[in-house]
Protein backbone atom coordinates (compact mmCIF):
# COMPACT_ATOMS: atom_id res chain seq x y z
CA UNK A 1 0.00 0.00 0.00
CA UNK A 2 1.07 3.46 -0.96
CA UNK A 3 2.30 5.43 2.18
CA UNK A 4 1.06 2.49 4.15
CA UNK A 5 1.74 3.37 7.71
CA UNK A 6 3.13 6.53 7.75
CA UNK A 7 -0.90 7.34 6.71
CA UNK A 8 -2.23 4.81 9.07
CA UNK A 9 -0.32 6.67 11.67
CA UNK A 10 -2.02 10.08 10.47
CA UNK A 11 -5.32 8.10 10.53
CA UNK A 12 -5.16 8.13 14.33
CA UNK A 13 -4.70 11.38 15.19
CA UNK A 14 -6.39 12.97 12.06
CA UNK A 15 -10.00 12.90 10.31
CA UNK A 16 -9.35 12.60 6.92
CA UNK A 17 -13.40 13.03 5.62
CA UNK A 18 -14.67 15.72 8.41
CA UNK A 19 -18.23 15.41 8.60
CA UNK A 20 -20.46 12.06 7.73
CA UNK A 21 -19.51 9.62 5.28
CA UNK A 22 -22.09 7.38 4.75
CA UNK A 23 -19.96 4.87 3.44
CA UNK A 24 -17.97 4.71 6.81
CA UNK A 25 -20.98 4.63 8.60
CA UNK A 26 -22.31 1.57 6.75
CA UNK A 27 -18.80 -0.41 7.13
CA UNK A 28 -18.48 0.41 10.41
CA UNK A 29 -21.69 -1.25 11.16
CA UNK A 30 -20.97 -4.33 8.78
CA UNK A 31 -17.39 -4.99 10.58
CA UNK A 32 -19.15 -4.68 13.88
CA UNK A 33 -21.78 -7.74 12.82
CA UNK A 34 -18.91 -9.73 11.43
CA UNK A 35 -15.90 -9.33 12.78
CA UNK A 36 -14.95 -11.30 16.74
CA UNK A 37 -13.64 -7.69 17.96
CA UNK A 38 -14.46 -5.08 18.97
CA UNK A 39 -14.86 -2.34 16.76
CA UNK A 40 -14.44 1.22 18.12
CA UNK A 41 -13.94 3.65 15.22
CA UNK A 42 -13.03 3.93 11.80
CA UNK A 43 -11.19 6.52 9.54
CA UNK A 44 -11.00 6.45 5.96
CA UNK A 45 -6.89 6.38 4.87
CA UNK A 46 -8.01 6.60 1.27
CA UNK A 47 -10.54 5.22 -1.15
CA UNK A 48 -10.68 1.48 -0.12
CA UNK A 49 -7.99 1.78 2.52
CA UNK A 50 -9.18 2.10 6.00
CA UNK A 51 -7.47 2.35 9.83
CA UNK A 52 -9.31 0.64 11.95
CA UNK A 53 -9.76 1.05 15.98
CA UNK A 54 -10.33 -1.92 17.68
CA UNK A 55 -9.76 -4.41 20.54
CA UNK A 56 -7.70 -6.58 21.10
CA UNK A 57 -5.61 -4.16 18.59
CA UNK A 58 -5.92 -1.91 15.68
CA UNK A 59 -5.55 -3.10 12.28
CA UNK A 60 -5.76 -1.78 8.68
CA UNK A 61 -9.19 -2.81 6.41
CA UNK A 62 -7.80 -2.60 2.94
CA UNK A 63 -10.61 -3.36 -0.01
CA UNK A 64 -9.56 -5.54 -3.09
CA UNK A 65 -12.44 -5.46 -6.29
CA UNK A 66 -12.28 -9.06 -6.44
CA UNK A 67 -11.26 -11.86 -3.91
CA UNK A 68 -7.99 -13.46 -5.68
CA UNK A 69 -6.14 -10.40 -5.49
CA UNK A 70 -6.98 -10.45 -1.66
CA UNK A 71 -6.27 -14.13 -1.62
CA UNK A 72 -2.69 -13.72 -3.31
CA UNK A 73 -1.93 -11.08 -1.02
CA UNK A 74 -2.61 -13.07 2.05
CA UNK A 75 -0.70 -16.41 0.95
CA UNK A 76 2.09 -13.98 -0.36
CA UNK A 77 2.58 -12.16 2.81
CA UNK A 78 2.14 -15.48 4.48
CA UNK A 79 4.91 -17.78 2.17
CA UNK A 80 7.45 -14.90 2.40
CA UNK A 81 7.31 -15.24 6.84
CA UNK A 82 7.42 -18.96 6.13
CA UNK A 83 10.17 -18.90 4.12
CA UNK A 84 12.69 -16.31 6.54
CA UNK A 85 11.42 -12.80 5.37
CA UNK A 86 9.88 -11.53 9.06
CA UNK A 87 10.03 -8.04 7.84
CA UNK A 88 6.31 -7.14 6.81
CA UNK A 89 3.13 -7.00 7.61
CA UNK A 90 0.79 -9.77 8.15
CA UNK A 91 -2.78 -10.52 6.94
CA UNK A 92 -5.51 -11.53 9.98
CA UNK A 93 -8.09 -14.06 9.20
CA UNK A 94 -10.60 -13.33 11.88
CA UNK A 95 -13.38 -15.17 9.65
CA UNK A 96 -13.43 -18.37 7.47
CA UNK A 97 -15.43 -16.30 5.23
CA UNK A 98 -14.11 -13.60 3.60
CA UNK A 99 -15.43 -9.95 4.09
CA UNK A 100 -17.56 -8.55 1.15
CA UNK A 101 -19.03 -5.46 1.22
CA UNK A 102 -20.63 -3.80 -1.65
CA UNK A 103 -18.84 -5.11 -4.40
CA UNK A 104 -15.28 -5.36 -2.56
CA UNK A 105 -13.36 -8.11 -0.83
CA UNK A 106 -11.79 -6.70 2.36
CA UNK A 107 -8.46 -7.85 4.46
CA UNK A 108 -7.34 -7.01 7.64
CA UNK A 109 -3.51 -6.43 7.80
CA UNK A 110 -1.87 -5.51 10.99
CA UNK A 111 -0.90 -1.79 12.37
CA UNK A 112 2.66 -1.26 12.28
CA UNK A 113 3.94 0.78 15.09
CA UNK A 114 6.27 3.47 13.59
CA UNK A 115 9.12 4.60 14.71
CA UNK A 116 9.16 8.36 15.49
CA UNK A 117 12.11 9.05 12.63
CA UNK A 118 10.43 8.27 9.43
CA UNK A 119 12.47 6.17 7.09
CA UNK A 120 14.01 8.32 3.98
CA UNK A 121 16.44 8.52 1.18
CA UNK A 122 18.03 11.20 2.53
CA UNK A 123 21.20 9.71 3.79
CA UNK A 124 23.76 7.36 2.57
CA UNK A 125 22.86 4.78 5.48
CA UNK A 126 19.39 4.98 4.36
CA UNK A 127 19.73 4.35 1.40
CA UNK A 128 21.54 1.37 1.72
CA UNK A 129 19.55 -0.27 4.72
CA UNK A 130 16.94 -0.01 2.49
CA UNK A 131 18.77 -1.73 -0.75
CA UNK A 132 19.73 -4.33 2.13
CA UNK A 133 16.40 -5.31 2.92
CA UNK A 134 15.52 -5.09 -0.82
CA UNK A 135 18.52 -7.65 -1.24
CA UNK A 136 17.00 -10.22 1.57
CA UNK A 137 13.75 -9.84 -0.07
CA UNK A 138 15.02 -10.86 -3.56
CA UNK A 139 17.36 -13.58 -2.11
CA UNK A 140 13.74 -15.15 -0.11
CA UNK A 141 11.62 -15.01 -3.09
CA UNK A 142 14.11 -16.28 -5.39
CA UNK A 143 13.36 -19.68 -3.49
CA UNK A 144 9.49 -18.62 -3.85
CA UNK A 145 9.19 -17.65 -7.75
CA UNK A 146 8.19 -21.69 -9.13
CA UNK A 147 5.20 -21.42 -6.53
CA UNK A 148 4.10 -18.43 -8.37
CA UNK A 149 4.68 -19.02 -11.77
CA UNK A 150 0.94 -19.13 -12.93
CA UNK A 151 0.25 -16.55 -10.63
CA UNK A 152 2.22 -13.51 -11.54
CA UNK A 153 2.55 -11.76 -14.64
CA UNK A 154 6.75 -11.92 -15.89
CA UNK A 155 7.48 -8.09 -16.19
CA UNK A 156 8.63 -6.81 -19.46
CA UNK A 157 10.22 -4.00 -18.41
CA UNK A 158 11.40 -2.63 -22.18
CA UNK A 159 7.92 -3.04 -22.95
CA UNK A 160 6.60 -0.92 -20.03
CA UNK A 161 8.82 1.92 -20.64
CA UNK A 162 8.19 1.70 -24.42
CA UNK A 163 4.43 2.57 -23.45
CA UNK A 164 5.74 5.59 -20.69
CA UNK A 165 7.97 7.04 -23.41
CA UNK A 166 4.98 6.87 -25.96
CA UNK A 167 2.84 8.45 -23.36
CA UNK A 168 5.49 11.01 -21.97
CA UNK A 169 5.37 12.33 -26.26
CA UNK A 170 1.46 12.25 -26.45
CA UNK A 171 1.84 14.36 -23.08
CA UNK A 172 4.13 16.77 -24.29
CA UNK A 173 2.70 19.90 -25.41
CA UNK A 174 1.04 20.08 -22.08
CA UNK A 175 5.05 19.37 -20.50
CA UNK A 176 6.19 21.47 -22.71
CA UNK A 177 4.21 24.77 -21.20
CA UNK A 178 6.17 24.12 -17.82
CA UNK A 179 9.35 22.71 -19.29
CA UNK A 180 11.88 23.97 -22.21
CA UNK A 181 11.56 22.21 -25.26
CA UNK A 182 15.19 21.68 -25.32
CA UNK A 183 15.17 19.10 -22.19
CA UNK A 184 12.35 17.19 -23.10
CA UNK A 185 13.77 17.23 -26.38
CA UNK A 186 17.03 15.46 -24.89
CA UNK A 187 14.92 13.45 -22.47
CA UNK A 188 13.26 11.44 -25.22
CA UNK A 189 17.00 11.02 -26.57
CA UNK A 190 18.35 9.42 -23.37
CA UNK A 191 14.87 7.08 -23.38
CA UNK A 192 15.58 5.92 -26.82
CA UNK A 193 18.95 5.07 -26.53
CA UNK A 194 18.27 3.50 -23.72
CA UNK A 195 15.79 0.97 -25.35
CA UNK A 196 17.92 0.55 -28.23
CA UNK A 197 20.40 -0.71 -25.51
CA UNK A 198 18.43 -2.70 -23.84
CA UNK A 199 16.95 -4.55 -26.86
CA UNK A 200 20.69 -5.37 -28.04
CA UNK A 201 21.72 -6.76 -24.32
CA UNK A 202 18.50 -8.31 -23.35
CA UNK A 203 19.63 -11.36 -23.18
CA UNK A 204 21.34 -10.05 -20.13
CA UNK A 205 18.50 -9.61 -18.40
CA UNK A 206 16.82 -12.89 -19.33
CA UNK A 207 19.70 -15.10 -18.08
CA UNK A 208 19.33 -13.93 -14.81
CA UNK A 209 17.25 -16.23 -12.05
CA UNK A 210 14.14 -14.60 -11.62
CA UNK A 211 12.78 -13.36 -8.14
CA UNK A 212 9.30 -12.24 -7.22
CA UNK A 213 9.89 -8.24 -8.11
CA UNK A 214 8.19 -5.82 -5.34
CA UNK A 215 7.39 -3.50 -8.10
CA UNK A 216 7.29 -0.47 -6.28
CA UNK A 217 10.47 0.08 -4.10
CA UNK A 218 9.47 4.13 -3.63
CA UNK A 219 10.91 5.10 0.40
CA UNK A 220 7.12 4.64 1.47
CA UNK A 221 7.43 1.25 1.18
CA UNK A 222 10.45 0.78 3.34
CA UNK A 223 8.81 1.24 6.34
CA UNK A 224 10.74 1.53 10.01
CA UNK A 225 8.65 -0.08 13.11
CA UNK A 226 9.13 0.96 16.88
CA UNK A 227 11.73 -1.42 17.15
CA UNK A 228 14.07 0.35 14.83
CA UNK A 229 14.13 -2.46 12.48
CA UNK A 230 13.08 -1.81 8.60
CA UNK A 231 10.27 -3.12 7.29
CA UNK A 232 8.91 -3.72 3.50
CA UNK A 233 5.69 -3.78 2.80
CA UNK A 234 2.92 -3.26 -0.08
CA UNK A 235 3.07 -6.21 -2.69
CA UNK A 236 0.11 -5.04 -4.92
CA UNK A 237 2.74 -4.41 -7.72
CA UNK A 238 4.37 -8.30 -7.48
CA UNK A 239 5.94 -9.45 -10.87
CA UNK A 240 8.19 -11.94 -11.91
CA UNK A 241 11.66 -11.41 -13.67
CA UNK A 242 15.49 -10.68 -12.80
CA UNK A 243 16.32 -8.52 -9.60
CA UNK A 244 17.96 -5.91 -11.71
CA UNK A 245 14.61 -4.62 -12.58
CA UNK A 246 13.82 -3.53 -9.02
CA UNK A 247 17.46 -2.35 -8.46
CA UNK A 248 17.20 -0.66 -11.63
CA UNK A 249 14.07 1.50 -10.12
CA UNK A 250 15.80 1.74 -6.93
CA UNK A 251 18.74 3.66 -8.37
CA UNK A 252 16.71 5.76 -10.25
CA UNK A 253 14.77 7.05 -6.95
CA UNK A 254 17.60 7.40 -4.51
CA UNK A 255 19.60 9.05 -7.23
CA UNK A 256 17.87 12.56 -7.20
CA UNK A 257 18.98 12.36 -3.09
CA UNK A 258 22.79 11.59 -4.44
CA UNK A 259 23.18 14.45 -6.13
CA UNK A 260 23.25 11.64 -9.44
CA UNK A 261 26.53 10.74 -8.50
CA UNK A 262 27.76 7.64 -10.04
CA UNK A 263 30.78 7.09 -7.62
CA UNK A 264 28.93 7.11 -4.65
CA UNK A 265 26.43 4.86 -6.60
CA UNK A 266 28.54 2.42 -7.67
CA UNK A 267 29.91 1.78 -3.78
CA UNK A 268 26.82 0.57 -2.55
CA UNK A 269 27.46 -2.92 -2.21
CA UNK A 270 24.32 -4.79 -4.38
CA UNK A 271 24.76 -2.41 -7.34
CA UNK A 272 28.39 -2.42 -7.94
CA UNK A 273 28.26 -5.71 -9.73
CA UNK A 274 25.84 -4.43 -12.19
CA UNK A 275 28.09 -1.32 -13.59
CA UNK A 276 29.50 -4.19 -15.55
CA UNK A 277 25.84 -5.08 -17.20
CA UNK A 278 25.67 -3.05 -20.21
CA UNK A 279 21.34 -3.96 -19.92
CA UNK A 280 21.87 -2.66 -16.22
CA UNK A 281 23.97 0.79 -17.10
CA UNK A 282 21.37 1.42 -20.43
CA UNK A 283 18.39 0.70 -17.69
CA UNK A 284 20.14 3.90 -15.77
CA UNK A 285 20.04 5.82 -18.66
CA UNK A 286 16.34 5.86 -19.47
CA UNK A 287 14.87 9.16 -17.15
CA UNK A 288 11.98 6.55 -15.75
CA UNK A 289 11.10 8.93 -13.07
CA UNK A 290 10.49 12.29 -15.19
CA UNK A 291 8.03 9.75 -17.37
CA UNK A 292 6.17 8.28 -14.60
CA UNK A 293 5.52 11.75 -12.80
CA UNK A 294 4.74 13.68 -15.58
CA UNK A 295 2.27 11.08 -16.88
CA UNK A 296 0.53 10.88 -13.69
CA UNK A 297 -0.10 14.44 -13.59
CA UNK A 298 -1.52 14.48 -16.96
CA UNK A 299 -3.67 11.95 -16.40
CA UNK A 300 -4.86 13.36 -13.19
CA UNK A 301 -5.11 16.75 -14.43
CA UNK A 302 -3.31 17.70 -11.80
CA UNK A 303 -0.96 20.10 -13.96
CA UNK A 304 -2.44 23.26 -12.61
CA UNK A 305 -1.89 22.39 -8.87
CA UNK A 306 1.73 24.59 -8.15
CA UNK A 307 2.04 21.89 -5.69
CA UNK A 308 2.30 19.00 -7.77
CA UNK A 309 4.23 20.82 -10.36
CA UNK A 310 7.07 22.09 -8.10
CA UNK A 311 8.36 18.76 -7.65
CA UNK A 312 8.36 17.61 -11.31
CA UNK A 313 10.43 20.55 -12.01
CA UNK A 314 13.15 19.92 -9.57
CA UNK A 315 14.00 16.63 -11.10
CA UNK A 316 13.16 17.84 -14.66
CA UNK A 317 14.91 21.23 -14.47
CA UNK A 318 16.46 21.53 -11.57
CA UNK A 319 18.25 18.48 -11.38
CA UNK A 320 18.64 18.53 -15.85
CA UNK A 321 22.90 19.58 -15.07
CA UNK A 322 23.18 16.23 -13.18
CA UNK A 323 21.19 14.10 -14.68
CA UNK A 324 22.90 15.00 -18.30
CA UNK A 325 26.86 14.37 -16.23
CA UNK A 326 25.62 11.57 -15.02
CA UNK A 327 24.38 10.17 -18.15
CA UNK A 328 27.41 11.22 -20.02
CA UNK A 329 29.75 9.26 -17.34
CA UNK A 330 27.14 5.91 -18.46
CA UNK A 331 27.60 6.41 -22.15
CA UNK A 332 31.02 5.78 -21.32
CA UNK A 333 30.77 2.69 -20.03
CA UNK A 334 28.90 1.24 -23.33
Amino acid sequence: MECHVKKMTKAMNINFHPGRDDFVDRLFSFLSKNLPVEVINLKRIREHVFFVEAKPRPFILKGYNNLSKLVLQQEFTNELKKAGFNHTYEYYRFTEVPLYFENNYYGCISYLDPHQYPFSFKTQAEREEGLEKLIDYHAVTKKLVSSYDSLLPTQNLIKKWSNRLRQFKNNQAIVNYYVPKNITYELNNWANLALRGMRKHQLLFESSNPVILHGDVAHHNFFRVQTGELFLIDFDLISKGPASFDLLQYANRILPFMNWSLESLVEMEGLSDYINDKSFVYGLIYPSDVFREWNRVVKLKSYYDPSRVAPLMEITVNQYNQRKNFIEKLLKLV
